[in-house]
């Protein structure tokens, strides 16, 4: 059983169609992320889901049961909301804002029980407000009254939360706690949350759904939504998508807007292996560089890069030599190439030739790329590598250790002096 399933529902404001055909699904205590540009219907879905805007069409239902038969009180008992931000005209407690939490289990004329009391108290001991009980809601910070109201939704005991950018107007450090918060309780209650930050929508989801025009345009993992060609294509930005290298999960590095499209006319041929190349793939391409790339082997990180971005790429099978048909190709992008880049890549008898053909290359600008000087090439071929490396800088190749730097260098058409 699906704690939420929305089937095929439209919404309009007016004439105005604001969601068109939306269906998917939230598991039971998983945390779903809702994203996508403004304007394309992220807070209106969740309207729709707490049934604050009616819907055109289409069935919503929360544990199997239609969104429509469910009465306000039951409603709220299942539900609970944390808007962006809230209004609020009078001097409550934080101890009253929590309290209202448990009105859908109090009576009208009735007052709170001991256990209601329990409940909130609870609830602002998880949410780390309850040293702010007695204090005027007006009185506390902004991430201390977002705290306050999430504890007000814990205290409904709802099965399904919704947060509608509930952290974004909060610096990281508070956007960080609150939705630790969050986390934590995934597996007791249902989260389905509208953010704005790509990266803390990849760190915290269990899965996302992507939306674009009023419609899904894609749903699935962090992995699977917040590709490269997703982001260019919803966002209309150009970013780095890389593996988190402690989580695994993708965070996004976007690419200045300044440096979109400077490579424009430029080729650039780029030696790498080992993954020391796939950053900066991306980057020359994503900033309009011609790119091509190799020779690899077709197990290599950085072939699958390339074939990911769809450049040109010489390459050899795996446990295979450099062959003179390859090195033939090698030589013809490197004839073509403005510049070249080499990569602080392992360097064996099996790619020496890599790096040994460029000595061919007198005239062409070099640029040795390590990203910091306690990275330099991995040697394994009893120092001929590093002979090489020594007499390319000879003749003038430059050592960079910034990306910025780098691709400052090729746009500006490095000359192959310093």
């Amino acid at each position: 059983m699906k704690p939420v399933e929305i089937i095929d529902i439209d919404v309009s404001y007016g004439a105005k169609k604001i969601l068109e055909a939306i269906t998917f699904h939230a598991d039971a205590g998983e945390i779903l992320g809702i994203i996508g540009p403004n304007g394309s219907g992220k807070t209106t879905l969740l309207k729709a889901m707490s049934r604050v805007v009616a819907r055109d069409s289409g069935e919503i239902r929360l544990d199997s049961r239609n969104l429509d038969t469910l009465g306000y009180r039951e409603l709220a008992r299942q539900v609970a909301v944390v808007p962006q931000d809230i209004s609020i005209g009078f001097d409550y407690t934080v101890r009253d804002i929590v309290m209202m939490g448990r009105h859908p289990y109090i009576g009208r004329l009735a007052s709170e029980t001991l256990r209601d009391v329990e409940i909130c108290d609870h609830a602002m001991h998880l949410t780390n407000v309850a040293h702010l009980t007695g204090m005027s809601i007006h009185d506390i910070s902004g991430g201390e009254r977002q705290r306050v109201l999430i504890a007000r939704a814990l205290a409904q005991e709802p099965k399904i939360l919704l947060l509608d950018e509930a952290t974004s107007n909060l610096d990281v450090s508070h956007q960080v706690e609150i939705l630790n918060i969050i986390r934590d309780l995934t597996g007791k209650i249902t989260v389905v949350s509208v953010f704005h930050d790509l990266n803390l929508a990849a760190y915290y989801c269990d899965r996302l759904l992507l939306l674009k025009d009023r419609k899904v345009y894609a749903t699935g993992t962090p992995e699977e939504v917040l590709t490269y060609e997703n982001i260019r294509e919803i966002f209309q930005m150009e970013t780095l998508v890389k593996p988190h290298p402690l989580t695994g999960r993708p965070y996004i590095l976007p690419v200045y807007t300044h440096q979109s499209g400077v490579g424009t006319n430029r080729r650039v041929h780029v030696v790498c292996g080992g993954g020391t190349g796939s950053d900066i793939l991306q980057l020359l391409h994503a900033a309009g560089f011609t790119v091509t790339c190799g020779i690899l082997n077709v197990l290599d990180t950085d072939y699958g890069t390339a074939m990911h971005l769809g450049l040109p790429c010489v390459a050899e099978p795996p446990f295979h030599g450099i062959t003179p048909e390859s090195l033939s190709g090698l030589r013809e992008c490197l004839d073509d190439a403005d510049a070249i880049v080499v990569t602080a890549m392992p360097i064996g008898r099996g790619n020496l030739d890599n790096l040994r053909v460029l000595l061919d290359y007198r005239t062409k600008p070099i640029i040795l790329y390590s990203r910091n000087s306690n990275s330099p090439m991995e040697d394994y071929t009893g120092g001929e590598a590093a002979a090489v490396l020594a007499d390319l800088e000879t003749r003038g190749a430059l050592r960079v250790e910034e990306a910025e730097e780098l691709l400052a260098r090729l746009s500006q058409g490095y000359s192959g002096r310093s």
